[in-house]
């Protein structure tokens, strides 16, 4: 057993529940114990209660850390604008894919086919028993509804492309689009057949293909 974690105020604690939980959400799914991710977290079950009341509740809130897409629009951010746009390309495509990876896996571990989506108003939380029962309201295939993390991701690839927007022959929206198809695509096992393209056989494809010609 791992030895325990020192003593931390709740919220750090709660946070480090959570990072342990997502890790051992993606090893072992559905199958994962309270016992097993407190023993991950180094802390005691009934510490692990005491942050969550219920298994349900803390694979809901590990869920949603999991696909939060702050972390990724945090490093995104980061990518040094000076570089050129092939670079910059690379480092972000690279990020993505990192992405895109991890939040497969886990849905696959899982067993769910899409990401979870925040709450409406009235509504349960998604992933919850209720979310599962059939819904009296005609809506929309939630399969084809937008998904929140996608817009902001769009907006940072977006500021990325666009100090080399002259250089392209197709609208930066629409390089946006193709940079999440190819490295989604790539990253999916199902879609790329065990065959991962490198980050800069991403983009050179993209760019190459993009790009005005001199």
């Amino acid at each position: 057993m791992p030895p325990r974690a020192r003593a931390l105020p709740p919220d750090q604690r709660r946070a480090a529940i959570l990072s342990a939980a997502v890790t051992v959400l993606q090893d072992e799914g559905q199958s994962a114990t309270t016992r097993t991710i407190a023993e991950a977290a180094g802390v005691a079950e009934g510490t692990l209660f005491r942050a969550f009341a219920t298994k349900e509740e803390l694979v809901c809130a590990a869920l949603d850390q999991a696909f939060d897409p702050a972390p990724v629009l945090g490093l995104l951010d980061d990518v040094d604008l000076s570089l050129p746009l092939r670079e910059r390309m690379v480092a972000a495509v690279t990020i993505l894919q990192g992405r895109y990876q991890e939040v497969i896996g886990l849905m696959h571990a899982m067993g769910i086919v899409h990401p979870p989506e925040p709450p409406r108003a009235g509504q349960a939380r998604a992933g919850t028993t209720a979310d599962h029962e059939p819904s009296t309201t005609a809506e929309p295939d939630s399969r084809h509804r937008p998904r929140p993390w996608r817009q902001p991701i769009g907006e940072a690839l977006t500021l990325l492309l666009e100090p080399d927007a002259d250089l392209l022959r197709v609208p930066v929206a629409e390089l946006v689009d193709l940079v999440g198809l190819l490295t989604f695509a790539s990253s999916h096992p199902t879609l790329n057949q065990g065959r991962s393209l490198a980050p800069a056989t991403i983009v050179s494809v993209l760019l190459d293909g993009t790009r005005k010609v001199d």
